[in-house]
């Protein structure tokens, strides 16, 4: 037998033993049962849906050949490490930013597609946040290190450009502002949220500055837009939460510092879900506590530990337009992804 044959009969063999090996793997558990908030009898508006650290519980499996090169070499996707910034793209795609690794974890599961973006293929210094603009088909990364935000393409990951700007020293938290078609940065260092035309990429305006009055700040670390257009943020080192309107005016600010509900002690992400309720992750805390769109507290969810449901020192959240919440948990080394049951039903 010559050793073209050889090889190729070798193929084959690998090919049959490869496809055994990578059968279908079972279904995501999405048993909205398991763990709600809150406990019976109250009607549960939170449920645990499922956790993410591999393309595998997503049911990703890749192309054909890449999942033959998998078995041949027996290389594996490195696991998610430490994630910090998530974001959801409304059609099932989840993006994770790993701070540990530098790298940006891209899942797909409506085309059957993952990427990694290596520290060494994107630049990334120091990734802290992701958003996604979905009608422009790019994605946003900020750069607290290098003191800009990074553009991606949602195709393939490509390089796009960056934002930069004198007066952006330390961007974080970020987020899309639909109704005005701004992309909302948050800068750590300058105690202020800039307000970026997507069409343009320049820089339109800001909202607050250094201080702890109504409407300035002291180490603001997250934003993140309700359906109203209300825009609220993390104001970190002054343990609240302030919420201005579309045009950046003063409405409201909530929360002082301690160590019981309705209190903060590191408040870290914010999400809003569709009914303009305020889900504000504390880190410290290692759960979410729930506000009314006035900042009265509802309820908490979450607490320390690594079962399903608790949380280890988390970094991130994020509320897609489906009410389905992202959760960094960055020291478990997954995402956790829940569903808010508006009017206490499932949707």
């Amino acid at each position: 037998m010559s050793h073209s044959r050889r090889l190729i009969r070798l193929a084959l063999l690998s090919m049959l033993f490869i496809g055994g090996c990578l059968a279908p793997a079972p279904p995501v558990s999405h048993d909205a049962g398991y763990l709600r908030w809150p406990a019976a009898p109250e009607i549960a508006r939170i449920t645990y849906l499922h956790s993410l650290s591999a393309p595998t519980d997503l049911n990703i499996r890749g192309p054909l050949m890449q999942r033959l090169w998998r078995g041949l070499s027996g290389h594996q996707e490195p696991p998610m490490e430490r994630p910090h910034g998530v974001a959801g793209d409304g059609n099932g795609g989840i993006y994770v930013v790993n701070k540990a690794t530098r790298a940006l974890h891209l899942f797909d599961p409506g085309t059957d597609r993952y990427q990694l973006l290596p520290a060494t293929q994107t630049g990334l210094r120091m990734p802290i946040d992701i958003a996604i603009d979905a009608s422009r088909q790019r994605f946003f990364v900020s750069d607290a290190e290098a003191g800009l935000v990074r553009i991606f393409a949602r195709d393939k990951g490509r390089a796009l450009g960056a934002i930069s700007h004198p007066e952006l020293k330390r961007p974080t938290g970020m987020a899309i502002h639909p109704q005005t078609a701004e992309l909302l940065v948050v800068d750590t260092e300058q105690a202020t949220i800039m307000r970026i035309d997507l069409d343009t990429l320049q820089l339109k305006g800001h909202i607050g500055a250094s201080g702890e009055k109504e409407g300035l700040f002291n180490g603001p670390v997250a934003v993140a837009v309700g359906p109203q257009g209300r825009i609220h943020v993390v104001d970190s080192l002054n343990h609240r939460i302030q919420v201005f309107s579309a045009a950046g005016e003063f409405l409201l600010a909530f929360g002082s510092a301690g160590m019981g509900p309705g209190y903060f002690s590191r408040p870290k992400a914010i999400g809003v879900d569709s009914e303009g309720n305020i889900h504000v992750l504390d880190t410290l805390f290692d759960n979410i506590q729930v506000f009314d769109p006035d900042g009265r507290l509802l309820m908490a969810y979450g607490e320390p530990g690594q079962a399903p449901g608790q949380f280890w020192l988390p970094s991130g959240l994020f509320i897609d337009a489906h009410d389905r919440i992202y959760v960094a948990d960055t020291y478990n080394d997954r995402v956790q992804i829940f569903q808010f049951l508006a009017g206490g039903e499932l949707p």
